[in-house]
Formats: C-alpha cells, structure tokens, sequence
C-alpha cells in the first residue's frame, strides 16, 4: 500500500505526521527506507516533506505562518500523476484558472526528478530574467526550487539527511553534483537551450510571454527536449499558447479549473436557462444571497471575485474562465463558435486546381490532400452542380511571398441560393498576378462565379490591374455612401477602413450564429475567434502579438476577410433559385420534340396567329 494515502491532509494532523516521521528516521536504514519511498512515491514526497510560501494571509488556513507544509488538493494529484508519467516523453500543455498552484507543482515535479535521478536535466523558463532568477526576490522560479531544498529562516525546506551534501548554485543555474542533475534558466530568444539536451523545459506562464518571441521559444525548445510543459492562464485567442492548445497534436492536455479547487467550489451554483440550481448541497446560503443567473457556474467565492474593484467581464472570463477571447472584445464570441461547430464538416473531396495559361481555362484533379476543399459535388463535366446553385467568390490577397509566416491569399466560394460555403483554397506562395489568374479561372470553374476581393494594399492593387486586364466582367464595384442613399461607382474591389471592416465582420457573424450562412471549413471556424475590436480598432490578435513584419501573417484570419467579402456580395447581389433542369429532356427525344411544337404555337399565338 501507497505511503501516501496514510498522510493526513488536515493541517494539524499533517504537521504532527510530519514530526513523528522525522523523529522515527533515526538511523541511516530507516532514513533509506524513505528515501526509497519518496523516489516512487512522488505524491508521499510532496506531502510529508514538501513546504510552500504563501505570502497572502486570505490563503492561510488554521495558522499566521507563510510557511505552510504541501498538502495536494485532488485536482493536483491527477495532475501530478499525469505529467510524471509523461515527464521526459511528450510535450505536456497545461491551461488553468489563476491560483491553482500551477507553477509550485511544475517547480516540485522536475525538483523531485532532480533530487532522485541521476544525470536529469530540466530547464525552466519565463518571459523576463527577473522572473526566473534574481537574488532576493521572491518571485522568481529558482527562489522556490531554494525554498524547497532548503526552505528561509529555518522554516521549510528538506531534512538535513534528505539534501544533496553538494550542491552548485549560480544565477540561472542549480546543480546537484551527488548525483549529476541540473536545473537551467532561460528567458524568451530563439537561442535558448540550443547549447544542450533537457529532460524536460517548462515554459511558465507561456500566453503571458512577448509577442513573437513566444513562437521563437517555441522553436528554440522543440529539439533540445522531448518534453516541454506549457503552462498558462489563457490569455488573447492568438500567440504559440493559444496555438499548441488548439492544434491537434501527441502534445498531453491538462485542465485545472477553479471549480475543482476545494475551497472555490464552496455553494457551487448554476443558473441554466435563468433557472437556479444549487449543485452544492451541503452548504448553507445566507437569507437573501445575491445570486446571479447568469446561465454560468459560479460559487461565493466566484461572484466576490467578480465584485473586487478592478473586475471586469473580460478579466474574469480570461483568469477564471479560461476563456481565450477574454482579454479582448471577440467580434466572433463562443456562441458563434458553438453554433459553427454544428455545421463544419470534412470536404466532399479535395484537388489540385490549375488553369491554361492562355486561356485560363479551368483544370481539375481530384487529390486526397489538394488545396482546393470543395463540399459540393461535380456534375458528369466534372464541375460543381450548376441547380439551384450560384456563386459568389470572396478572396484576400497577401504578397505570396512564402515561408512558415507568411499570410494567405484565400478564396472562399459560397453558393449564394443555398447561403452555404461549397470550396475553400488557401496559398502564401502564389503572387498577387497569379493569384488573380487562379481566381479568374476558378470563377469559371463555378459558373462564371461574382467576384469580390479586398483592394487594400499593394497586393490587392495588384490583383485589381490584373483582372481587370483579364476582362472578366462579374466583378463587384464598390458603393459610395451619401447622405442619403449609396451609389455603386465604377471601382472595381471592396475597400476596407475601421467602419466598414467592423461592419462586414459583425455581418458575417450575426448570419453565422442564426444560420443564415453556413459555414464548411474547420480552419475558418477557428480563425474567427482571433478577431477583435480593441481600442477603437478591429485587429487580428495574432497579427499584433508579433515581433517584426516577418511574422505577422500566421494564421492570419484571411480565411474570415475572404468569407466576409463572399457573404458580404451575397447581400450586395441577392439570389434567386435557378429553374430546376432535373427534368430536362434529352434533344431529339418524342418529349423534346412535343416541346419544340408547343413553343413554336406559343410564339405564333404571341405574334398574333391563332
């Protein structure tokens, strides 16, 4: 049986455990007894022996002392037991709510590989030097690995018998020289760690680190570990964080909520449907308590971080939500993320789409990973169905300039009598010329398709010239707005300022959320939530959490631009119902021929013959 689960958790019982345990390891066999046991038993180690600092009085329970022993809640053993299984083996990201005591669990899980296994390296990182070592300051990562060894002011810290008798301790750098462990430091450049290989690295508090820089760890890290633990409070829907916790991947995914936290789900409450729910049975709610229906679970302790000065819906959705929109206003809210959810699907097929360079007739070949996504059928022509269908295309154009963060030219082709997006194609490789050849020919691909495009910019002035020099003719002109009516104009390209954008985006979401417009593509879906509107300003969180020009174009929501232009000329050009030809009769058939002679009586009926 575990050592552990004879270990009190209470903190009066724990601490007299404590002390009869340190007066019963009185000789060198009994002291390697525990050694033994604390090096397969990571949960007994943490909670017979592990100390914390808890400088703020409202989180002390039963004592007035900031030295407080480690007693693990339930949530922190999973997720303990979790990340040491996969310590050293896969990359771990951890998202949790403010205050769970992630950073002290991560400190003592590598603490623990340090002190009882030979030759293990790990490296810790933050997003400034100040925060992962400083002498004197005690918010730094490498005071609390101190702290666990030898805890401050006799207070804390392991037994004398249990500590390494060599250890080497610099700025950035703490040594086990019995038995060949390390612990280094890092801050965000893409150098860091490049020296040497690691066990495992955690990156603390990852959303939190500089923009750009954060993609810069990412990489810096990959290949100097198999393992690294991202861990962090969500912050912005953009950023590496944000990234590897939604991309899919082998990375192990860990959740710890405020709700799991003992103390905080104290009058657990819900309020589905405006209906109030206790889900906390056993506690007593004062007469009178200011529940808040607000369709969320909250808890006392909830709603009085809710109350504090300083407060706002966004700073709790993100530090206690998880919610990676929070720091931001989301054009695109969870609510439209959730009702997109129910209508993406996985294309009916893909290809490779190309064109004759004169004519720039269409070509079309099926492939399983093409870049064109189409979730409409072709007909025998091998071209989209032409019933009950018309189309419009929406394309942003980028440079073309290629490389891992370069942005898209993206085209998204929607059928505007269905309101539903039927193909998809995504490139940062083709030029602004090319790109509108492409687009050209893929308008004819669906019909001779109405075009719209941003023209924003150099890209999108180059893309205009070479349409128009092109002549193809079902293009969208611009409106000019009057006081009191709009007028079309004869510039050819959607131009877009902070009204307009915020217009057509806000457009796109309300019809995404009601179902008017059906959205196909995963990739869209995901790239609306990292539209914002932020002082004063719509902005693309991902384009503004970068360092340089260089960077700037990752995922960098042209998907949404160019679904907002289709649906936008939708409205511009509304649709009617092609005739059903379902029933169309073969030429020279006896029904062809009936048909011929009730036209030709019909016209000359018209033209004044009886």
């Amino acid at each position: 049986m575990s050592l552990y689960n004879q270990v009190p958790k209470n903190l009066k019982d724990n601490l007299k455990y404590r002390r009869e345990l340190l007066a019963w390891a009185d000789t060198p066999a009994r002291r390697r007894s525990l050694w033994t046991a604390c090096k397969h038993d990571i949960l007994f180690f943490i909670n017979a022996f592990c100390w914390l600092y808890e400088p703020r009085t409202s989180r002390l329970r039963g004592t007035t002392s900031n030295v407080i022993p480690f007693m693990t809640y339930g949530y922190q053993d999973d997720a303990f037991l979790e990340m040491y299984e996969h310590l050293g083996r896969e990359d771990i990201g951890v998202e949790k709510s403010r205050d769970l005591g992630a950073t002290w669990m991560f400190l003592t899980l590598f603490f623990h590989g340090w002190l009882f296994e030979d030759f293990s390296s790990f490296g810790i990182m933050s997003r400034t030097a100040d925060l992962v070592d400083k002498p004197g300051k005690k918010d730094t990562l490498f005071w609390k690995l101190d702290f666990l060894l030898h805890g401050e002011g006799r207070k804390g810290g392991l037994p004398t018998w249990m500590r390494p008798k060599d250890v080497y301790r610099s700025i950035m750098l703490m040594e086990n020289r019995d038995n060949g462990s390390t612990f280094e430091g890092a801050t965000t450049t893409e150098d860091a760690f490049r020296g040497g290989r690691k066990k495992a690295i955690a990156l603390d508090e990852f959303a939190a680190f500089p923009n750009g820089a954060d993609y810069e760890a990412q990489n810096a890290t990959q290949h100097a570990t198999d393992c690294r633990v991202f861990v962090s409070t969500p912050k912005g829907a953009a950023g590496a964080y944000y990234d590897v916790m939604h991309t899919p991947s082998s990375m192990v995914k860990i959740i710890m909520d405020w709700k799991k936290h003992p103390d905080r789900r104290i009058g657990l409450y819900d309020s589905a449907e405006g209906k109030l729910e206790i889900l906390d049975k056993d506690f007593k709610f004062p007469a009178g308590y200011p529940f808040v229906l607000d369709g969320k679970t909250r808890s006392p302790y909830y709603d009085n971080e809710c109350s504090r000065p300083g407060a706002t819906p966004q700073s709790v959705a993100q530090e206690l939500d998880r919610d990676y929109g929070g720091s931001d206003y989301q054009i695109f809210g969870k609510d439209l993320y959730e009702a997109g959810q129910r209508n993406v699907m996985i294309p009916f097929m893909r290809g490779v789409f190309g064109y004759d360079s004169d004519s720039l007739d269409p070509i079309f070949d099926r492939s399983d990973d093409g870049p064109l996504r189409l979730w409409v059928h072709l007909d025998n022509s091998e071209r989209p169905t032409s019933m009950y269908s018309e189309y419009v295309i929406g394309c942003d154009i980028s440079a073309g300039l290629g490389g891992s963060y370069t942005s898209n030219s993206v085209a998204t082709v929607v059928n505007a009598v269905s309101k539903t997006q039927v193909a998809e194609f995504a490139s940062n490789t083709m030029r602004p010329e090319d790109f509108a050849d492409f687009v050209i020919a893929l308008c004819t691909f669906f019909h001779d398709a109405y075009l719209i495009w941003e023209f924003n910019g150099s890209p999108g002035g180059a893309f205009t010239k070479r349409v128009l020099d092109q002549r193809y003719a079902n293009i969208y002109f611009r409106e000019v707005e009057h006081k009191n009516f709009k007028k079309k104009t004869k510039n050819p390209g959607w131009w877009s300022n902070e009204k307009n954008k915020l217009a057509v985006l806000s457009t796109l979401a309300t019809a995404i959320k009601s179902d008017e417009f059906i959205i196909r593509s995963t990739d869209l879906l995901d790239e609306c939530r990292q539209y914002v509107y932020k002082d004063g300003r719509v902005v693309h969180s991902r384009s503004v959490r970068t360092i340089d020009d260089s960077s700037k174009g990752q995922a960098h929501g042209d998907r949404v631009i160019a679904a907002a232009l289709a649906w936008h000329a939708v409205k511009d050009r509304p649709s009617q119902p092609k005739e059903d030809h379902r029933q169309e009769t073969p030429v020279g058939s006896m029904a062809w021929r009936f048909k011929e002679r009730n036209d030709k009586l019909e016209k000359l009926k018209s033209d004044g013959w009886d």
